[in-house]
């Protein structure tokens, strides 16, 4: 091909299934490519980079984070979805409903349960990043029912709005990624990411693999694949 680019050939196409000429070609490279992805080559794909404390902390302090809008309340409530419930970048945030998250106290303090596929509770959180009272406030401006993701609308005065529409799949799927950037980050996030600081964290805090595995939904060891130094 690139001798007939050199010689500029642009009239041969070898790729034209019309053209019976390089028919035995294109049959030889069909069974070449299938036999080197049966063999695992051409397959890898980059894996996504755990968000790391000091990244969580710039994520803050740059403003992505907090309550000062609706998109920047609505990147919280995201990402700490994901760090602390494990939820997947697309399956479970896609169908998220406001009635899978449960508020309340008890002896320990306040706390916010996830009802999914395992129930998962988390507890504590002070001041301006306790996550109760962000979950609290953006439950209650959608209304404690529906969609827990919809489109956010500009504001009026001081309160934060969201509309009606839950929001794109497209925009959903890139949003990890969307708050990286805004915030200046540098590396290879995608929704996967808050799956793998999850998984992270608990190693860090010294959690046994199955209690790990219960939070992420991991069915094997393959949640070793996150035990990271980040």
């Amino acid at each position: 091909m690139r001798h007939c680019k050199d010689n500029k050939l642009f009239h041969v196409y070898f790729f034209d299934e019309k053209d019976g000429t390089f028919a035995q070609f294109r049959k030889v490279l069909d069974a070449r490519m299938k036999y080197l992805l049966a063999k695992g080559l051409g397959t890898k794909q980059k894996k996504a980079d755990a968000i790391s404390e000091e990244d969580e902390e710039i994520l803050w302090s740059s403003g992505v984070f907090g309550q000062s809008n609706s998109t920047t309340l609505q990147y919280t409530v995201f990402y700490y979805a994901c760090k602390m419930f494990g939820l997947r970048g697309r399956d479970e945030h896609r169908n998220l409903q406001c009635s899978q998250f449960e508020l309340g106290e008890d002896g320990k303090g306040k706390y916010i349960r996830f009802i999914g596929r395992n129930n998962k509770t988390f507890n504590g959180g002070l001041g301006p990043r306790c996550m109760y009272n962000i979950f609290e406030t953006y439950l209650n401006i959608l209304g404690n029912d529906g969609c827990f993701y919809r489109k956010p609308l500009a504001l009026v005065g001081n309160t934060i709005r969201y509309g009606k529409q839950p929001l794109g799949v497209n925009k959903l799927e890139g949003l990890m990624k969307e708050m990286c950037q805004k915030a200046g980050l540098t590396g290879n996030y995608t929704n996967h990411s808050g799956k793998r600081t999850c998984a992270t964290a608990l190693y860090k805090a010294g959690l046994d693999e199955q209690t790990i595995m219960d939070r992420t939904g991991h069915r094997s060891s393959a949640v070793r694949a996150y035990k990271s130094k980040n």
